[in-house]
């Protein structure tokens, strides 16, 4: 296989499905064609766990540059976690690492049921397994990926294990459930009985490779847990995927509505290839709530295409899902291009759904940042699960500004629209009657604080991400920005992280901002903020770490227009007398 097509292999979107002799062919010359790819975020991993990981940890960096993640793998000896568990000074918890990744095993668990042990000694042992692992959660601010306890190969009850008191899979439910429940924000768990059922063709348990390696899955598995790792990495980094371009014809509904009319299209439970469109709409529907713009890109007359949204009595998805539609007979490539600039968002984060070859294919090559999930080959009622793992998306906590969001981009193409329209601009930022407010980031602003550091990439000054339990410290002064004007409450769209240094300066650790916002002055508005702040506390100069990227350039000519000239990545200072920032924003502030 030559370097091009092990380098295409890594850029297919269902990685996870090649040939596992083509992955462990691929993982083995990985280091001789990583120079050749194009990576964005440079991260150090360290894995512990209580068995062997030495294939995952191989496999692993393929499925994170697959994502465009650079990750240096630090794999801890074989059985540590059961040590390091119990070692809360160990360096494994504070030494160079961005993310821990803990595999424990439920073998290790210490307090299994014994016999005649009723229901109250149970839940108290499976608390007290449970608080092993909390203890460490809570002594760190890294952020851990870990995997749910799993199922065991053997039980005490056969088939009654999961539902009766003693049972041995009932009480790893029962610790999983506790740590489920206590779990704080910097951890994400990785739910191992969904993987068991979702992948019963293939073998957590199988003895063979656990008696063999001690590794407790079939090596079939590895690329699988690999997909779902990497994706969780990149949802932290705000490198997951946040807009969904959606063909039509036999993608969304069964046929072509140019050829078979709105009453002949497959579509609705009355037949069993309507019904697997119709469940396939239901699950787009749940994305669109839960905060993942939907858009459409088809090559189909507008009114005839707009009409089955209108009017078809089986149509889960409607006209005011859709942030952006576009349906003419365009090549798709140029039409998503105008998408992304209506969206104002960059096309890295897009996926693109069709069943076409052709369109797939022209897709991959013009656009090769776009995720491309080719349908042609599945039959309709696979389709979720073929989305599901691809595994494109990430999703934490869902917040009121994620349920609220494809109302927030329409309204962007709204004034988009009113903004060519008007010859007053300032008349016309006045006239939206914008209004803003800033507070310190709380127990209730944390969650989505913490998910717009890491998602933004256009006004962000570097890649220092915060969990919400670090925004939360009083070591750092960390403040929410929510807007709203006459169209739309945006909820929060600004976050940005202070300090004090010991030079009398205030340093910004880092400063982001929603591209839903741009141009509104929003700003020049926490500009003055921060520069009325370093007044208050009579210092002269605000100092920040900036990383200059392909994204950013709205910041860069920011921060440029102030009178501060960037010439390259660094550390750089201004004296506040020296900013120039004299825009009218027009802003009221509420609380």
């Amino acid at each position: 296989m030559s370097s091009i097509n092990l380098i295409d292999l890594i850029n297919n979107s269902q990685l996870y499905s090649c040939d596992l002799l083509d992955l462990q062919y691929l993982s083995s010359k990985f280091k001789k064609i990583k120079k050749k790819l194009s990576l964005k975020k440079k991260i150090t991993i360290k894995i512990s766990s209580d068995y062997t990981t030495s294939f995952l940890a191989e496999m692993l960096p393929i499925f994170l540059s697959n994502r465009k993640i650079d990750a240096n793998i630090l794999e801890s000896e074989f059985g540590s976690l059961r040590y390091y568990i119990r070692d809360l000074n160990n360096k494994f918890w504070y030494s160079k690492g961005d993310v821990l990744i803990l595999f424990p095993s439920s073998r290790k668990l210490s307090f299994f049921p014994k016999n005649f042990d009723n229901a109250k000694i149970i839940k108290a042992n499976a608390k007290k397994e449970a608080n092993i692992w909390l203890r460490a959660w809570n002594s760190t601010k890294k952020n851990i990926i870990q995997t749910t306890f799993d199922p065991l190969p053997f039980s005490n009850f056969g088939n009654a294990d999961g539902v009766k008191f003693g049972g041995l899979l009932h009480y790893v439910r029962l610790v999983n459930s506790i740590l489920i429940e206590k779990c704080p924000t910097n951890v994400d768990l990785i739910d191992i009985e969904n993987l068991v059922f979702k992948n019963q063709n293939l073998k957590w348990n199988d003895n063979k490779v656990y008696n063999l390696t001690k590794q407790p899955f079939s090596m079939n598995l590895v690329p699988i847990l690999s997909n779902i790792i990497s994706n969780i990495i990149s949802g932290l980094y705000g490198m997951s995927k946040k807009v969904v371009v959606l063909d039509l014809d036999n993608t969304i509904w069964g046929g072509v509505i140019g050829d078979d009319g709105i009453k002949k299209i497959k579509l609705g439970d009355e037949t069993s290839e309507g019904e697997a469109f119709s469940n396939f709409q239901k699950y787009l529907k749940a994305l669109s709530q839960k905060g993942i713009i939907l858009c459409v890109c088809s090559k189909n007359d507008q009114k005839l295409a707009m009409e089955v949204f209108l009017k078809h009595k089986d149509m889960y998805l409607k006209k005011k899902d859709i942030s952006v539609f576009v349906a003419n007979f365009n090549d798709k490539a140029s039409n998503i291009k105008k998408i992304g600039k209506t969206l104002n968002l960059g096309l890295d984060s897009f996926v693109f759904i069709d069943d076409s070859n052709v369109e797939c294919e022209l897709i991959k090559k013009i656009i090769p940042e776009i995720m491309v999930i080719n349908l042609s080959n599945y039959d309709p009622s696979d389709f979720v699960d073929i989305v599901e793992s691809t595994a494109p998306f990430y999703f934490k906590k869902i917040t009121k500004e994620d349920i609220h969001r494809t109302e927030s981009y329409k309204n962007i193409a709204i004034l988009n629209t009113k903004v060519k329209e008007t010859s007053n601009i300032e008349k016309f930022l006045k006239d939206l009657r914008p209004q803003i407010s800033i507070n310190k980031v709380n127990n209730e602003s944390s969650e989505r604080s913490s998910q717009l550091i890491g998602k933004t990439n256009q006004f962000k000054f570097n890649s220092k991400i915060y969990s919400p339990k670090q925004l939360l410290t009083n070591e750092i002064l960390s403040s929410s920005v929510t807007f709203k004007d006459k169209f739309h409450n945006y909820g929060i769209i600004g976050v940005f992280v202070l300090n004090i240094s010991k030079n009398k300066s205030i340093i910004i650790e880092n400063w982001v901002l929603s591209c839903r916002v741009f141009s509104r002055r929003i700003e020049n508005y926490i500009l003055d903020y921060i520069i009325k702040k370093t007044k208050d506390l009579r210092f002269n100069n605000i100092k920040f770490k900036f990383e200059i990227t392909k994204k950013n350039v709205y910041l860069q000519n920011f921060i440029e227009s102030i009178g501060l000239k960037l010439k390259k990545s660094g550390n750089y200072s201004i004296n506040i007398k020296k900013i120039k920032n004299n825009k009218k924003n027009y802003m009221a502030a509420f609380n």
